[in-house]
Protein backbone atom coordinates (compact mmCIF):
# COMPACT_ATOMS: atom_id res chain seq x y z
CA UNK A 1 0.00 0.00 0.00
CA UNK A 2 1.60 3.31 -1.10
CA UNK A 3 1.02 6.80 0.31
CA UNK A 4 -1.91 7.51 -2.00
CA UNK A 5 -3.63 4.22 -1.12
CA UNK A 6 -3.36 5.24 2.54
CA UNK A 7 -4.72 8.72 1.83
CA UNK A 8 -7.65 7.33 -0.16
CA UNK A 9 -8.43 4.79 2.58
CA UNK A 10 -8.61 7.56 5.19
CA UNK A 11 -10.99 9.68 3.14
CA UNK A 12 -13.39 6.93 2.05
CA UNK A 13 -15.88 7.98 4.74
CA UNK A 14 -15.91 11.65 3.75
CA UNK A 15 -19.20 11.56 1.86
CA UNK A 16 -22.43 13.23 2.92
CA UNK A 17 -25.82 14.03 1.41
CA UNK A 18 -26.43 17.64 0.42
CA UNK A 19 -29.73 19.43 0.93
CA UNK A 20 -31.12 17.83 -2.25
CA UNK A 21 -30.07 14.32 -1.22
CA UNK A 22 -27.16 14.18 -3.68
CA UNK A 23 -24.00 12.52 -2.41
CA UNK A 24 -21.16 15.00 -1.95
CA UNK A 25 -17.52 14.58 -1.05
CA UNK A 26 -16.01 16.52 1.85
CA UNK A 27 -12.29 17.17 1.33
CA UNK A 28 -10.33 16.21 4.47
CA UNK A 29 -8.30 19.41 4.32
CA UNK A 30 -6.32 19.13 7.56
CA UNK A 31 -5.42 15.46 7.02
CA UNK A 32 -4.18 16.07 3.48
CA UNK A 33 -2.13 19.11 4.46
CA UNK A 34 -0.66 17.36 7.53
CA UNK A 35 0.37 14.27 5.54
CA UNK A 36 1.92 16.44 2.81
CA UNK A 37 3.91 18.44 5.36
CA UNK A 38 5.19 15.22 6.99
CA UNK A 39 6.27 13.99 3.55
CA UNK A 40 8.29 17.17 2.90
CA UNK A 41 5.91 18.53 0.28
CA UNK A 42 6.41 22.27 -0.30
CA UNK A 43 3.58 22.97 -2.79
CA UNK A 44 0.07 21.60 -3.20
CA UNK A 45 -1.72 21.49 -6.53
CA UNK A 46 -5.06 20.14 -7.68
CA UNK A 47 -5.95 18.20 -10.79
CA UNK A 48 -9.57 18.40 -11.83
CA UNK A 49 -11.29 15.62 -13.74
CA UNK A 50 -14.33 16.81 -15.61
CA UNK A 51 -16.11 13.77 -17.05
CA UNK A 52 -18.74 13.59 -19.76
CA UNK A 53 -20.15 10.44 -21.36
CA UNK A 54 -17.35 8.29 -19.89
CA UNK A 55 -14.63 10.60 -21.20
CA UNK A 56 -12.33 12.91 -19.26
CA UNK A 57 -11.30 16.43 -20.24
CA UNK A 58 -7.57 16.98 -20.77
CA UNK A 59 -5.88 20.26 -21.71
CA UNK A 60 -2.58 20.92 -23.50
CA UNK A 61 0.01 23.22 -21.93
CA UNK A 62 1.24 26.06 -24.15
CA UNK A 63 4.63 25.31 -25.77
CA UNK A 64 6.74 27.77 -23.77
CA UNK A 65 5.46 26.63 -20.34
CA UNK A 66 6.81 23.96 -17.96
CA UNK A 67 6.12 20.62 -19.72
CA UNK A 68 4.86 22.59 -22.72
CA UNK A 69 2.96 20.62 -25.35
CA UNK A 70 1.92 17.93 -22.87
CA UNK A 71 -1.68 17.22 -21.97
CA UNK A 72 -2.86 17.11 -18.37
CA UNK A 73 -5.92 17.45 -16.21
CA UNK A 74 -6.98 21.06 -15.72
CA UNK A 75 -5.76 22.39 -12.39
CA UNK A 76 -3.03 24.27 -10.66
CA UNK A 77 -1.57 25.49 -7.42
CA UNK A 78 -3.41 25.95 -4.17
CA UNK A 79 -2.87 29.61 -3.29
CA UNK A 80 -1.69 30.64 0.16
CA UNK A 81 -4.68 30.87 2.49
CA UNK A 82 -6.94 29.11 -0.01
CA UNK A 83 -8.72 25.86 0.80
CA UNK A 84 -8.23 22.86 -1.48
CA UNK A 85 -11.95 22.96 -2.29
CA UNK A 86 -11.79 26.62 -3.31
CA UNK A 87 -8.70 25.87 -5.41
CA UNK A 88 -10.57 23.10 -7.27
CA UNK A 89 -13.41 25.50 -8.08
CA UNK A 90 -11.15 28.43 -9.01
CA UNK A 91 -8.78 26.40 -11.19
CA UNK A 92 -11.67 24.71 -13.01
CA UNK A 93 -13.24 28.05 -13.83
CA UNK A 94 -9.94 29.73 -14.78
CA UNK A 95 -8.68 26.91 -16.98
CA UNK A 96 -11.89 25.63 -18.57
CA UNK A 97 -14.56 28.28 -18.09
CA UNK A 98 -16.72 25.63 -16.39
CA UNK A 99 -18.31 26.16 -12.97
CA UNK A 100 -18.08 23.35 -10.40
CA UNK A 101 -21.41 22.22 -8.97
CA UNK A 102 -19.91 19.57 -6.70
CA UNK A 103 -16.70 17.76 -5.92
CA UNK A 104 -17.74 14.12 -6.29
CA UNK A 105 -14.65 12.19 -5.23
CA UNK A 106 -10.91 12.19 -4.74
CA UNK A 107 -8.65 9.97 -6.84
CA UNK A 108 -5.04 8.86 -6.94
CA UNK A 109 -2.70 11.82 -7.16
CA UNK A 110 0.99 12.15 -7.83
CA UNK A 111 4.14 13.67 -6.39
CA UNK A 112 6.77 15.37 -8.53
CA UNK A 113 9.59 17.86 -8.25
CA UNK A 114 10.21 21.12 -10.03
CA UNK A 115 13.37 23.20 -9.79
CA UNK A 116 11.99 24.95 -6.70
CA UNK A 117 9.36 22.70 -5.09
CA UNK A 118 8.43 19.20 -4.04
CA UNK A 119 4.83 19.07 -5.29
CA UNK A 120 1.85 16.91 -4.37
CA UNK A 121 -1.10 16.87 -6.76
CA UNK A 122 -4.49 15.79 -5.48
CA UNK A 123 -6.96 14.75 -8.21
CA UNK A 124 -10.70 15.28 -7.89
CA UNK A 125 -13.71 14.29 -9.98
CA UNK A 126 -16.17 17.17 -10.27
CA UNK A 127 -19.64 17.80 -11.59
CA UNK A 128 -19.93 21.04 -13.56
CA UNK A 129 -22.68 23.18 -14.98
CA UNK A 130 -23.27 22.48 -18.66
CA UNK A 131 -21.26 24.78 -20.86
CA UNK A 132 -18.57 25.09 -23.46
CA UNK A 133 -14.93 24.69 -22.56
CA UNK A 134 -13.13 28.04 -22.76
CA UNK A 135 -9.40 27.74 -22.25
CA UNK A 136 -7.13 30.32 -20.64
CA UNK A 137 -4.88 30.95 -23.70
CA UNK A 138 -1.82 31.88 -21.66
CA UNK A 139 -1.83 28.40 -20.08
CA UNK A 140 -3.50 25.95 -22.50
CA UNK A 141 -4.01 25.93 -26.25
CA UNK A 142 -6.07 22.79 -26.88
CA UNK A 143 -8.40 20.35 -25.16
CA UNK A 144 -9.74 16.86 -25.78
CA UNK A 145 -12.34 14.57 -24.25
CA UNK A 146 -10.61 11.18 -24.00
CA UNK A 147 -11.35 7.60 -23.07
CA UNK A 148 -8.81 5.11 -21.77
CA UNK A 149 -8.23 3.92 -25.35
CA UNK A 150 -7.15 7.45 -26.32
CA UNK A 151 -4.44 7.85 -23.67
CA UNK A 152 -1.56 6.81 -25.92
CA UNK A 153 -2.60 9.21 -28.68
CA UNK A 154 -1.52 12.31 -26.76
CA UNK A 155 1.74 13.49 -25.21
CA UNK A 156 1.16 13.03 -21.47
CA UNK A 157 3.77 12.42 -18.77
CA UNK A 158 3.82 8.87 -17.44
CA UNK A 159 2.70 9.97 -13.97
CA UNK A 160 -0.24 11.95 -15.37
CA UNK A 161 -1.13 9.14 -17.77
CA UNK A 162 -1.30 6.69 -14.85
CA UNK A 163 -3.46 9.09 -12.83
CA UNK A 164 -5.86 9.66 -15.71
CA UNK A 165 -6.03 5.94 -16.48
CA UNK A 166 -6.90 5.15 -12.87
CA UNK A 167 -9.49 7.88 -12.83
CA UNK A 168 -11.16 6.62 -16.01
CA UNK A 169 -11.18 3.08 -14.57
CA UNK A 170 -12.82 4.44 -11.42
CA UNK A 171 -15.58 6.00 -13.55
CA UNK A 172 -16.73 2.57 -14.73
Amino acid sequence: MDKFDKILKVISSNYYKDYMGKEQFQIPESELRSKAEKDGITKLVVGVAVAKDGRVLIVRRVPDDYLGGNYELPGGGVDEGESIEDSVKRETLEETGLRVLAILSMHRGLDYETSSNKVRQFNFLVDTLEGEVKLEPSEHDSFEWISEADLDKYPITNEMRNSIKQLIEDLR
